[in-house]
């Protein structure tokens, strides 16, 4: 006849066993924390038949409740005492077991009969608990090291994902940071330093793909009259503060059309609409220019321009040099004025 003893031992074994694997097949099907505990804590209800169990974790708050699926109607006063449990066991870092409570004791007064709790415990100390309550049978030595052994699986599980966490978020801290130093030596490669308009390098980069597109393309080519002596009379210095103030005229006055600096005081537009919205914008600019004296140069300040629409079979090398020769028409012509490519 088989030994009674050695029979519960066995059943006991399986129980935990299988126990074990329900949570370790959890920790593979989620990384939340909170959804994690909400499954350990039907699993603990289902174990002990009770609706009565609470898992605390501690956190920046002090130790709190962390498994809210299927709140509790809770009598005033019920949490204090299951507060009251937790903070024991958390403190002793050792479980507890009540396998029947007396009469008069706050336990009783709520009906709860029994009731065990057990630590969170990781290497690095006690990080929570978990609280069992039951109004209908006591438990026994028995329940608690069940108890036990779900607990050793939560804490680790608990502290496998806080670590992920962890990582995650150090992971995601250096890819913000090196995104973002990414997107500033990006930048950098496409702008001019001087003027914080595109560089000649991306203009021919921009208008290349525009080409390919097949898309129309028009252009507005432009130089500032008389720069040279400019420089000479002034000093290089405000020569770049020009420069600099032309850069930032176009960034917030223009800011509907592509940009760059062409190549020392010469600069390009590049717009998409129409010929007529390109040679408006010209104008548009050379006016702006000749406010600039006194306020943004030293002395009056005019600037000369070319604009034209690609056509059919050009290529960007020659609409470029057809427009750029529209320009140094406009200063041959007299400068301070706006020449259309022909």
């Amino acid at each position: 006849m088989p030994d009674e003893d050695v029979l519960k031992k066995l059943v006991y074994t399986s129980r935990e066993l299988r126990i074990i694997k329900i949570i370790q097949e959890i920790s593979s099907s989620t990384e939340n924390i909170d959804v994690t505990l909400n499954k350990i804590a039907k699993i603990l209800i289902g174990e002990f038949n009770t609706h009565y169990v609470f898992i605390f974790l501690k956190d920046q708050e002090g130790l709190r409740a962390r498994n809210f699926e299927g709140v509790y109607s809770l009598e005033p006063g019920f949490y204090d005492l299951v507060q009251t449990i937790a903070n024991d066991t958390v403190l002793s870092a050792s479980p507890l077991l009540i396998e029947e409570t007396r009469y008069g004791t706050v336990a009783s007064l709520f009906g709860i009969k029994s009731f065990i709790s057990a630590p969170l415990m990781t290497y690095t100390g006690c990080i929570g608990c978990i609280v069992v309550m039951n109004r209908d049978y006591n438990f026994s030595y028995s329940s608690s090291k069940l108890l036990g052994t779900i607990a050793n699986q939560t804490a680790s599980l608990v502290d496998h994902l806080k670590l992920k966490q962890a990582v995650s978020l150090k992971e995601q801290t250096i890819t913000q940071l090196y995104n973002k130093l990414y997107d500033k030596e990006a930048k950098k490669a496409v702008t001019d330093a001087l003027t914080g308009l595109f560089n000649k390098r991306y203009f021919t980069e921009l208008i290349n793909s525009e080409y390919e597109k097949g898309n129309k393309i028009f252009l507005v080519m432009l130089d500032l009259d008389f720069f040279k002596s400019y420089n000479d009379t002034y000093g290089h210095v405000e020569g770049d503060n020009l420069l600099r103030n032309l850069g930032q005229l176009i960034s917030t006055e223009f800011r509907k059309v592509r940009a760059c600096r062409y190549g020392g005081e010469e600069f390009a537009f590049i717009l998409e609409n129409s010929l007529e919205e390109a040679i408006t914008t010209a104008e548009t600019f050379r006016q702006a220019v000749e406010t600039f004296y006194p306020e943004k140069a030293k002395r009056q300040v005019t600037v000369s321009l070319g604009v034209g629409e690609i056509k059919q079979e050009e290529n960007v090398e020659s609409f470029i040099k057809r427009v750029d020769s529209a320009l140094y028409k406009a200063k041959e012509s007299g400068r301070n004025r706006v020449m259309l490519a022909e």
